[in-house]
């Protein structure tokens, strides 16, 4: 909380004697004079918390290249009425309806002018229990919580509001502006919150639990906002110091936020399905947050990395390995972790929103688990969204979102195209010291996403390490995938955090599909697999096996690449160069490069199998250079007008080895046993053993 709310916070106490006077004296007139105002709010009321939402969407401000009218003029969205300028209205008791109560409080702001803002303000603390509900608020207040007895500045609400199963808090049309601030709001009939008019604001909340902190879970979610409203602010850290606690959304038997055809809205610095400390789950049973029904524009967190309260700014890669690193939690983003389906759901046509500096899946810290039972983000035909850790002007992970230890992906993207991930962990610590795996992969890409883009250059790669399967799959039909300048298996600068499967697997049929700059070493099984039908995927230029240097061995625990299946018409190889001269694959426990199944129609040049990333040191695969086997056919290890194609030197075992049962391969214009330079490199075994039919072994230099 920032001094000038607190010194008007204190202002408003010291009038609140004054002020009482005058609200005990007029209270019975001012309840007799809403009365029929009150009766027609509460039917509003009641009609709206069982529709919640239903109706057609307002049309939101034309939007000009691009960017909505909405997200410019943020800044200059009229500010909610301050104590000064508003009617001041004191809560004086507990009891569910009368004078003095907060029920009669809102009946009488309701009654007030449009235009007339009103303050309701507590003169006493605890917990008021409905016994009806309360009526829809239809003209600009602010409930502040923080006005009772005892509430300390930045601390949990003093104020709850028990709805007995009645309907909770709906802020209906004519509240624009409005503010919940410091209460909690529990056991409504539906949800919690109800927010059906724009621009408002809600801060220092527990919605979902007691005054406790303990589970009081609303019957629906914890706050639902309608097609009604936007630009809304859920949680606020005006501050900027790191770890300052927005709201409180937990325990609820729907999704912690749902933003059912919402746009524009900010969320911040929230605690979403766990306690207060972000040390514990108090799941709600939905989502974490959802966002559905074309809702577009909302940003979800924010790219501060500064901690205000000490300076300090988030560099936990230490700047690429250069310097000590600095952990800061992102001030702005939101905890969402624990919840009972994931951690955020965006769905159904929602277009434009982005997702910074959220740790998804973890507790507080970022380095422990506490994850969403499903994925950490799910994304299901939903285009043009994107979850962004940095921009190339900063050190990487400045901002970053960290989706780790969910109980599903930490990332799936269904079916939705134009999805943008850049800057982000999946699934280790936020701190890079470690695995918080996600229990499948850390991305998965399926259905007919196309134009999915992960990473781009430096800093803008993200982490996908640590997981119980793969670093990142690709299947479906998905198409136009970009992975670049990911580490996948090992942390960032750093050492192995493996995978359980592969750094990459593709297994999709979309085609077009690129591997491009990432390093893919320490994982359990391969660095890259193309399997299934696979077809139409370029790797180029990659590093499997070896770390981020190319200098040093950092195996995987089977092969560089593997490409099996029926995976067909895949180039490994081309002249995409960058900070990777070429693909290498080195430094495995199995081989460089495996082609098996009936895999056919593949070529392989431009790679290094077996050395260092300059090619004149050996640092071999386990058990040889490259492996033809299974029923292979038609593939190409080499290229006929590049001498040398490839380089296969310095591997335990053969330099390429072609089995029983393949057929028609064409091994042409390699480097067997020698360096780049065309001095001796020898691998341990044979140069090349040929046990298959009709393969063709043309234009090699080896020695024996």
């Amino acid at each position: 909380m920032d001094f000038s709310e607190t010194i008007q916070i204190w202002r408003r106490r010291r009038a609140l004697t004054a002020t009482l006077l005058i609200v005990l004296s007029a209270g019975a007139a001012a309840a007799h004079a809403a009365g029929a105002q009150a009766v027609g709010a509460q039917a509003v009321g009641a009609h709206t918390a069982g529709a919640q939402g239903v109706g057609v969407r307002p049309a939101i401000a034309a939007r000009t290249a691009g960017v909505p009218q909405a997200i410019v003029a943020r800044t200059a969205v009229a500010p909610p009425a301050t104590a000064a300028a508003a009617k001041t209205i004191v809560v004086t008791n507990r009891r569910s309806s009368g004078v003095g109560s907060l029920r009669a409080a809102i009946e009488r702001a309701d009654a007030g002018p449009p235009g007339r803002a009103a303050v309701i303000d507590f003169a006493v603390r605890g917990s008021i229990t409905l016994a009806s509900q309360l009526p829809a608020i239809t003209r600009e207040v602010t409930i502040d919580g923080r006005s009772a007895p005892g509430y300390v500045a930045g601390g949990p609400p003093v104020v709850e509001i028990d709805c007995q199963r009645h309907a909770g808090l709906l802020f209906a049309a004519g509240s624009a502006r409005s503010q919940l601030l410091g209460v909690a709001v529990d056991d409504a009939r539906g949800s919690g919150v109800t927010l059906s008019a724009s621009s408002v604001t809600v801060n220092g909340d527990y919605i979902g639990l007691d005054l406790a902190g303990t589970a009081f879970g609303n019957h629906g979610d914890g706050v639902y906002v309608t097609a009604r409203s936007w630009r809304n602010r859920i949680g606020l850290n005006k501050s900027r110091a790191a770890g300052v606690v927005g709201n409180v959304i937990s325990g609820n038997a729907g999704s912690g936020i749902a933003l059912i055809g919402s746009s524009d809205d900010v969320v911040v610095a929230n605690r979403i399905g766990t306690n207060a400390a972000g040390t514990k789950a108090i799941p709600n049973k939905g989502n974490g947050i959802s966002i559905t029904h074309r809702s577009d524009y909302n940003e979800i967190g924010g790219t501060d990395f500064i901690d205000s309260a000490t300076g300090q700014a988030n560099n936990p890669t230490g700047s690429k390995g250069t310097v000590t690193p600095v952990f800061v939690v992102p001030p702005l983003g939101n905890l969402i972790s624990g919840n009972g389906k994931n951690g955020i759901l965006i769905g159904t046509g929602s277009r434009k929103n982005t997702l910074n500096g959220n740790f998804i899946g973890t507790t507080a810290d970022g380095d422990a688990p506490l994850g969403n039972a499903g994925d950490g983000v799910r994304i299901d035909r939903a285009n043009d969204n994107a979850l962004v850790g940095c921009k190339f002007v900063n050190n990487p992970f400045v901002y970053y979102n960290v989706v780790s230890g969910n109980g599903m992906n930490g990332l799936r993207i269904t079916s939705s195209d134009n999805v943008l991930v850049q800057g982000n962990f999946f699934g280790v610590r936020a701190d890079n010291t470690g695995a918080v795996r996600n229990r499948l992969d850390g991305i998965l890409v399926d259905g007919t996403s196309a134009d999915t883009q992960v990473g781009g250059v430096i800093p803008l790669g993200n982490v996908s390490a640590g997981n119980g399967r793969n670093g990142i799959e690709v299947a479906g039909r998905a198409r136009g995938f970009v992975t670049f300048n990911t580490f996948g298996g090992l942390l960032a600068f750093k050492g192995a955090a493996p995978n359980g499967d592969d750094g990459l697997l593709i297994t999709s049929i979309g085609g077009d599909n690129l591997a491009r700059t990432n390093v893919f070493s320490g994982n359990r099984r391969n660095g890259i697999e193309l399997a299934g039908h696979a077809s139409g995927v370029t790797v180029d230029p990659d590093i499997a096996g070896l770390t981020t240097n190319g200098k040093s061995p950092l195996p995987n625990g089977r092969d560089g690449l593997l490409i099996d299946g029926n995976a067909h018409d895949n180039v490994i190889g081309g002249s995409l160069r960058s900070v990777i001269p070429q693909d290498t694959f080195s430094g495995n426990a199995g081989y460089g490069v495996a082609i098996a199944g009936d895999a056919h129609g593949n070529r392989v040049f431009s790679s290094f199998i077996g050395t260092k990333i300059g090619g004149l040191a050996r640092l071999g695969n386990g058990r040889g250079g490259v492996l033809i086997c299974g029923s292979a056919y038609r593939n190409i290890i080499g290229r006929a007008n590049l001498k040398p194609a490839n380089l296969i030197s310095g591997n335990k075992g053969n330099g390429v080895t072609l089995c029983h049962g393949t057929s028609r391969n064409l091994v042409i214009n390699n480097y067997i046993g020698l360096d780049r330079a065309g001095h001796y490199l020898r691998n341990t075994g044979r140069p090349v053993v040929n046990s298959g039919r009709g393969n063709i072994l043309l234009g090699n230099r080896y020695r024996p």
